[in-house]
């Protein structure tokens, strides 16, 4: 048997497990995130689709029993469009269903970007969506977050289709302009924390080489587009009618509970470097900027460590809710001390940092990109790693310029890591609710 048949052979194989693991998890009501089964979050997204059957639109966003942290387009979507929303179980398939568009998708982003690279390939990276367990606990219990997801993809398709396309006078310009500005607009209406994509599809308009009056249009459509969402922060006087809002308070320890989250979903993606690791390191301690950067984060974790007191360190009966990520869910289960807990804790933000700073590698789009995630959550609490999970897999493969280097050997390298994350989390969360 030749080398290329065993390629197909293996990506077949991991993308049949990614898939079928997708479909198993469902009918095994997989709570893999932890806000899944009757239990967690669809006490909240189910009266939420029953507020917008029983009345009109109007009366259902005004309503005080809507109970939610984003917009209500998806509850709206689902009343106009959705004929399965009589039964809890209607429901939850034509979401099981819609979340199974998002990896097809993907893979079409992935295709336009890497022209080159072999489809069965690409096809692969894009299945390991499928292994999120954010992802896939949305998809099993009727929840926001994928509709997002799937609205970023065409975002970038149809921003891409534009740029690509030369013509001045062709209509087809004009509609991919116009889809890449709908599509991104809708993003920050499924969750506002996308509001970077309306924002990186902005500037890349304006910067492009593109007639004038592209660029006009495109400043038109988006403050058209942004109308509904003005209205909704006024009703709500924040940006969200639930519990998590934006605040005027500065929530410090925040930055590096992100920084974890981030530097954790990044490591699987430096094998995707043209560079090798070395090589990344070296580049990045030779930089007068990085050395700044790791000065101020020096300081920044000095300051956290001495100023905020040990009540930010929940005790093992209360963290289930308490959220802050993968590190912090470690440093619960394997230490008691609060003191050393505090200091393993303020070292992985050390170190996840320097994780950063050395993927950035003075990519300038980029590294604003990444920031975004890292400094929003200063004035947002509570911070969940369900934010990141797979939206970072997403954006380093679609609007990301450093993640290029793509083979059979770093695909499987993702494959096996978002594996074996998916089978902690079922066992986490497994023995935390029983």
């Amino acid at each position: 048997m030749h080398m290329k048949d065993n390629y197909k052979i293996l990506s077949c194989l991991l993308i049949f497990i990614s898939f079928s693991s997708f479909f198993l998890g469902f009918y095994l009501d997989e709570n893999s995130a932890g806000a899944g089964s009757h239990l967690g979050d669809w006490i909240f997204a189910w009266p939420n689709i029953q507020l917008f059957i029983s009345q009109n639109v109007y009366d259902s966003i005004h309503s005080e029993n809507y109970l939610s942290n984003r917009p209500p387009l998806l509850y709206i979507l689902h009343k106009l469009f959705n004929p399965f929303i009589e039964t809890e179980m209607g429901y939850r398939r034509s979401v099981f269903i819609v979340s199974l568009t998002t990896p097809f998708l993907f893979y079409f982003c992935l295709k336009q970007k890497f022209k080159e690279i072999d489809s069965l390939l690409l096809f692969l990276i894009s299945s390991v969506v499928l292994l999120s367990p954010y992802y896939r606990t949305s998809a099993y219990w009727g929840l926001e977050e994928n509709y997002g997801y799937i609205s970023l993809l065409l975002s970038f398709l149809f921003l891409n289709y534009f740029l690509e396309n030369n013509s001045k006078k062709n209509y087809k310009i004009y509609f991919q302009l116009f889809f890449s500005i709908f599509f991104s607009s809708l993003c920050v209406y499924f969750d506002q924390k996308l509001i970077v994509i309306p924002l990186i599809c902005f500037f890349t308009i304006l910067g492009a080489k593109k007639e004038i009056n592209f660029k006009v249009l495109s400043i038109l459509f988006y403050l058209i587009f942004s109308l509904p969402f003005i209205y909704l922060v006024i009703l709500w006087g924040n940006i969200t009618p639930g519990p998590v809002k934006l605040t005027n308070q500065l929530y410090l320890n925040n930055f590096g509970y992100a920084s974890t989250i981030l530097a954790f979903y990044l490591i699987p993606l430096f094998f995707f470097k043209e560079k090798k690791i070395f090589q990344l390191i070296k580049e990045s301690f030779l930089s007068k900027i990085n050395y700044f950067l790791i000065f101020l984060f020096i300081i920044y974790c000095i300051y956290i460590f001495y100023y905020i007191g040990l009540s930010e360190f929940y005790s093992e009966s209360n963290y289930p809710s308490t959220g802050k990520g993968v590190i912090h869910k470690v440093s619960l289960i394997v230490f008691n001390d609060d003191i050393i807990r505090k200091i393993f804790i303020y070292f992985s933000f050390f170190i996840s940092w320097i994780i950063i700073i050395i993927f950035i590698n003075k990519n300038f789009k980029d590294g604003l990109i990444l920031l975004y995630f890292i400094t929003i959550f200063i004035f947002i609490n509570p911070i969940f790693q369900e934010y990141f999970d797979p939206l970072i897999l997403l954006i380093a493969f679609t609007f990301l310029s450093s993640t290029t280097y793509i083979n059979l050997k770093n695909v499987i390298v993702l494959f096996l890591y978002s594996s074996f994350f998916l089978i902690c989390c079922n066992i986490y969360y497994y023995n935390l609710l029983q």
